[in-house]
């Protein structure tokens, strides 16, 4: 596709190898949170601050013109 990687994003709904993945390739991960940690089956693990999140991928659209502005 030959994308630039800081010109790419990655969502997905695993906080470690999603989204803290992304970012180690060089592209902007965003968490899809889906309200459970699909490994252990409880709450949603804890992000920092810096992680870009959304609760469902209909806000996407709205979240990356708000990241792009």
């Amino acid at each position: 596709m030959r994308t630039d990687p800081a010109q790419a994003v990655n969502v997905g709904d695993m906080l470690e190898s999603d989204v803290n993945a992304a970012a180690l390739a060089g592209l902007t991960g965003i968490w899809l949170d889906r309200g459970i940690d699909f490994v252990t089956g409880g709450p949603s693990p804890t992000a920092d601050e810096t992680v870009l999140r959304v609760e469902r991928l209909t806000d996407l659209p709205d979240h990356l013109s708000r990241t792009n502005a």
